[in-house]
C-alpha cells in the first residue's frame, strides 16, 4: 500500500505542476496576443472551498459566454455590472478580467448589452 500512495502523490504533483505551466502559458499568450474589450459578470457559482465566475463578451462577431477564474471579492455588489477584460487574439476564450476596473462609460455598456440581446435572440 505504501507504494500505491506514493504513486497517488507524485501524480497529484505532476498535475498541479501542470496547472500552474498552463496558466503561465495562457498568462504569456495574452501577452503576446493581446486584445482587449469588456465583458458583464453574470454569474459566481461556489462549490465548497472553491468559486467560479462567469463572464459573458463580445469578440469578433461572436458571442462568449465563460469562466474568468475565481470570483472577486463583494462579488454580490459586482454581479452584472461590466469589467475591462483582456483576451488572447488568437483563443478569444483564453482572458483575463479585471474585476477592480469597472467600466462606467454608457455607450460600450449599451454596445456590449445590445450584442448580448441580439444575439440571445437568434440562439433561441
Amino acid at each position: 500500500m505504501p507504494k500505491f500512495s506514493k504513486i497517488i502523490l507524485v501524480g497529484f504533483a505532476i498535475g498541479v505542476i501542470c496547472l500552474f505551466v498552463k496558466s503561465a502559458n495562457d498568462r504569456k499568450e495574452i501577452e503576446e496576443h493581446p486584445g482587449q474589450t469588456i465583458c458583464k459578470y453574470t454569474l459566481c457559482r461556489q462549490s465548497g472551498r472553491s468559486s467560479d465566475a462567469y463572464v459573458k463578451y463580445y469578440v469578433d462577431n461572436k458571442l462568449h459566454r465563460t469562466r474568468a477564474g475565481g470570483c472577486p471579492k463583494n462579488s454580490e455588489e459586482k454581479i452584472n455590472k461590466y469589467f475591462v477584460i483582456k483576451y488572447s487574439t488568437i483563443d478569444p476564450d483564453n482572458i483575463l478580467v479585471d474585476f477592480e476596473n469597472e467600466v462606467k462609460d454608457s455607450l460600450l455598456i449599451k454596445e456590449l448589452e445590445s450584442k448580448l440581446e441580439f444575439k440571445y435572440w437568434l440562439d433561441h
